[in-house]
Order: C-alpha cells, then sequence, then structure tokens
C-alpha cells in the first residue's frame, strides 16, 4: 500500500469517511488483466459482499481503490481484492494455455497439411 497517497486528514477531525487507497502491483499488468480488474462485475461482486460503492482501476503498476478506507481494507476488503486478483490471474494463465494450445494444434494440423500438400505435388511427373 501507498502510504504516502493517503488523505492527509486521516487521523484528524477532518477525516473523510471514504477516500481513495492506493496499493503497487509486484510487475506491470497486461491489458487483459486490466480490463478483468475494471470490469463492473467486480464492483458488482465487492457489492455483494458489503462492500458497496468500491472500485478498482489500474493506473500504471498501482491499483487504486476507490471510495474506501483503511477500516474497510483491514476489516476484510483487503482479503476480497486479494481473492480477485489471484481468480483473475488464474482466469488469465489458463486463457493463455488455451490459446498456446490451440496455436500449438493449429501448428500441427498447418504442417500435416503442407505434408499432404508436398507429397501431392511430388507426384506429378511430367514425362
Amino acid at each position: 500500500m501507498l502510504d504516502s497517497a493517503l488523505p492527509h486528514e486521516l487521523g484528524t477531525d477532518d477525516e473523510p469517511e471514504r477516500y481513495l487507497v492506493t496499493a503497487v502491483f509486484s510487475r506491470q499488468v497486461s491489458a487483459e488483466e486490466r480490463a478483468l480488474i475494471e470490469a463492473p462485475s467486480v464492483t458488482a461482486m465487492l457489492a455483494e459482499r458489503g462492500y458497496q460503492g468500491v472500485s478498482l482501476k489500474v493506473a500504471d503498476r498501482r491499483l487504486e481503490i476507490a471510495h474506501t478506507n483503511l477500516a474497510m481494507l483491514v476489516g476484510g476488503l483487503a482479503t476480497e481484492i486479494a481473492r480477485v486478483l489471484r481468480e483473475i490471474d488464474q482466469q488469465v494463465v489458463a486463457e493463455r494455455e488455451r490459446r498456446d494450445d490451440e496455436r500449438l494444434r493449429w501448428g500441427q494440423a498447418e504442417a500435416a497439411r503442407a505434408a499432404r500438400v508436398k507429397a501431392e505435388a511430388e507426384r506429378v511427373r511430367f514425362e
């Protein structure tokens, strides 16, 4: 968590009820991951789990958690966000593996097709 980005009013009488909390990713987030993190379904899921109004946004290597506070994060929101990020990671990995398998099958089918065409072409004789 990026504590330097927290509101300066925290711990005072002017402390806002909810505010933006920024966390830092350990790596750059892919466009696919970003789309899934920012999806309306994530906001809806968080609302269903008691975190109405909380939304997630990716900004470079930061995760912006809007309309929250430290008490909500400590009280379970951080765990829910971690769960969402793990599920997204698993989903992205599974999709990449599916695409890799599809490319491999396509490559094998293409190699077999090319071999059949070559074999047929080799049978042609101009005698």
